[in-house]
């Protein structure tokens, strides 16, 4: 209980200094947009707080209290500004936009909303493969180490250890009072809420009626990706709405050339260029944004923001491993101005890269959801002809946009079958839907209509699948399935009339409109989790999801932890799927542990010392380099040709192993059978585990099996004496 209140205690505090900054800051704007702007500024004070402490080795629960306390107070010291003449914002207060949106998607809408969350509530983490692979498990580490570190993801994408990682900060921030994942195990909830509100601002600040701009909004929140990265802890959805946040945050900045609106807008891109890789690709479409009306004066208060919460992380890069984009290299033409592990055609070879255009159609339904791609397609060429006729600032470079970013995901990402990474260019394609209306009422009677059928339409869906031939991986990406499982229908359609009859209470009285609406939501919420508590066993399945295919012989070793082991040290072997090894209450603390001795080792240490002879591994060896899924020619020297080096697998000493094991104060090691990414590449036993498993076996006066399936192998070690 008292990390909830610590918990509570901190939300507060930033909640509090991000909303005083923002009013001492910016004295006008709609109401709307203000609160983006201080969404916007308490991502930003928790990530430079988190930042702090962690590079500071003081991650604690008092550094954070501290560090917050101390903003809150410092906001709190801020002079006011002045208040400048009122440019002519909307001012889109809640009980003013209210009136004028249909109760229907807001419906819809607040019922899937609540689905999520119960859904969330019973299935969380384990909706996301990444979540386990290495968002929570960076953010746990740290929250356990009081640090941040570079940790190695040596049956993964090696990348992941270097990435940028201001949203692993976020869920380490909710981790870290409450040594939990209760809430960071949905974390980025709170940016689907910010991304929605964000298009709807957008959609009036381009001179959308709030009847009108409701409508891109509510199908983001309908689109099948979102609502799968809604429940889980990735950090696509994270970026998404940064990057949508920054968009709107330039708009303004453009229009009225303050330096708060610049360095906020800064802000927003730093977050947004520091939470993933991914972000540089669709750098250039912010930068056209900004200049798209020429340079202006104060523009460059933007740089020293946005070079705050992204450089450290590339800073790091080029300072430790050498590049700042490590373990990739950075090359100009055919200069290499800092170098990685591998080059960009290493990165290229992998099976989830592609140049068939003909799947290009596939990969942009797949990342809308095919049901929401049907609907948005003839919308958006209607739309995009309505925003066309009003001009070209804003609207139409805000319509070029998504159409440019699609070449850049195409060209500048070396894994474009992924379409997830198109969900930062799909929230502003859906901006032309609030544009479809004309000044015809029967028109947009007929508009309100057809938008309202296809939202019920996505949530039910169609046993239905689009035509198509599509490789073995995107088996099932155009299926028309409803987003909510047909046993639940009645459930969710009880729940939106529930809410709809909230929203009309609130809308009668306006002064207490949000506190009619959120114990409105509460009082649904709690109800739903009462069914779930009666109705389901183990879990109630509301929303139908993609699986994560993960095997069921691991779920069953992660449930015979949970139920056995407490406060130990549990190394892990074979796949990288590390995190559900740390227990409910991050009670375990897991490592990787080096086969060759060389546990302090990364894969930056590896790299220099084998360009440098300092690590010359000689065959018989027990792994070899790679692309991802695919091989490599054979041939001597330093591999900038993989992706997947393995330089870490390619010797091993039992007993090498082991002193490191008692060094670092094992007590377990899961051992699990290689996946399919590593099985062709790295020495295995017949039964397919990694040499670990024999070297244990050989060993059983240090080693007792404790648990044992087809895919998993659990020994207890016997600690010995480091010397």
């Amino acid at each position: 209980m008292t990390g909830w209140v610590v918990l509570a205690v901190i939300v507060c505090a930033t909640a509090g200094a991000a909303g005083t900054i923002e009013a001492r800051a910016f004295p006008n704007g709609s109401v709307i947009q203000r609160w983006i702007r201080a969404s916007v500024i308490a991502d930003a004070l928790i990530v430079a707080g988190m930042l702090l402490l962690g590079a500071t080795a003081r991650l604690t629960v008092s550094g954070i209290v501290s560090v917050q306390a101390a903003v809150l107070i410092a906001a709190l010291c801020l002079p006011r500004a002045r208040t400048p003449p009122d440019r002519g914002q909307a001012q889109d207060a809640v009980p003013r936009t209210l009136p004028g949106i249909p109760l229907l998607p807001l419906s819809i809408v607040g019922a899937l909303v609540v689905f999520a969350v119960a859904f969330a509530l019973g299935h969380a983490p384990f909706t996301l493969y990444d979540s386990l692979s290495y968002h929570l498990h960076f953010a746990a580490r740290w929250v356990q180490d009081h640090a941040i570190s570079i940790i190695p993801t040596p049956f993964s994408d090696e990348a992941q250890a270097y990435a940028p990682a201001n949203g692993e900060l976020f869920l380490a921030w909710l981790m870290l009072p409450i040594q939990s994942d209760a809430l960071a195990r949905m974390g980025q909830f709170p940016f689907a809420l910010l991304a929605a509100l964000t298009l709807f601002a957008l959609a009036r600040r381009l001179g959308a009626p709030a009847a009108h701009a409701i409508y891109p909004a509510a199908f983001f929140l309908l689109s099948r990706p979102v609502v799968e990265q809604m429940v889980g802890a990735n950090v696509d959805l994270i970026c998404a709405a940064l990057f949508l946040a920054t968009l709107l945050l330039t708009v303004i900045a453009v229009e009225d050339d303050r330096a708060a609106d610049w360095a906020v807008c800064g802000v927003s891109a730093g977050l947004f260029w520091g939470t993933k890789y991914l972000a540089l690709v669709y750098a250039p479409v912010l930068l056209l944004l900004a200049f798209a009306r020429g340079p202006r004066t104060r523009m460059w208060w933007a740089l020293p923001a946005a070079a705050l919460f992204a450089l450290p992380w590339y800073a790091r890069n080029w300072i430790v491993a050498g590049s700042p984009i490590y373990p990739a290299s950075v090359t100009i033409g055919s200069l290499t101005v800092a170098r990685g592990a591998f080059n960009h055609a290493a990165m290229l070879n992998t099976v989830f890269h592609t140049a068939d255009f003909a799947l290009l159609p596939a990969i942009i339904a797949h990342a809308f959801g095919p049901s929401l791609v049907l609907v948005w397609l003839p919308c958006a060429v209607a739309g995009w002809i309505g925003m066309a006729r009003r001009g070209w600032w804003p609207h139409g470079v805000l319509a070029l946009l998504p159409l440019l970013m699609l070449p850049l995901y195409w060209y500048g990402l070396p894994v474009n079958i992924d379409s997830r990474f198109l969900m930062p260019a799909v929230a502003p394609a859906l901006l032309p839907l609030a544009f479809v209306f004309s000044s015809r009422p029967r028109w947009n009677t007929s508009v309100h209509a057809f938008y309202a059928a296809s939202m019920i339409w996505i949530v039910v869906g169609a046993p239905v699948t689009l035509p198509g031939s599509l490789p073995w991986f995107m088996r099932g990406w155009l299926a028309l399935d409803g987003l909510v499982a047909s046993g639940y229908l009645l459930l969710f359609a009880a729940t939106g009339a529930a809410l709809a009859a909230t929203l009309t209470v609130a809308r009668r009285t306006p002064r207490f409109a949000a506190s009619i609406v959120a114990i409105g939501v509460v009082g649904i919420a709690t109800g739903i989790s009462l069914h779930a508590e009666r109705a389901c066993a183990p879990r109630c399945d509301y929303l139908k999801t993609t699986p994560t295919y993960i095997r069921r012989e691991y779920v069953d070793a992660w449930d015979w932890l949970d139920a056995n082991l407490h406060e130990s040290t549990i190394a892990y072997t074979g796949i990288n799927l590390p995190y559900p090894l740390t227990g409910e209450g991050l009670t375990n603390r897991v490592v990787y542990v080096a086969i060759d001795g060389r546990r302090r080792w990364r894969l930056h240490d590896y790299d220099r010392a084998y360009r440098n002879g300092r690590f010359d591994p000689q065959p018989p060896l027990l792994a070899t380099s790679s692309g991802e899924l695919k091989p490599i020619s054979a041939r001597s020297g330093p591999r900038e040709d993989a992706v997947r080096p393995r330089y870490a697998r390619m010797q091993g000493d039992p007993g090498a192993w082991q002193f490191s094991l008692t060094a670092m104060n094992v007590r377990y090691v899961f051992v699990a059978a290689l996946s399919a990414y590593e099985v062709d590449y790295v020495w295995h036993n017949d039964e397919g585990f990694p040499i670990e498993d024999d070297w244990a076996k050989a060993g059983p006066t240090r080693f007792q099996p404790v648990f044992e399936n087809r895919m998993v192998h659990i020994y207890q070690f016997e600690e010995g004496t480091a010397q």
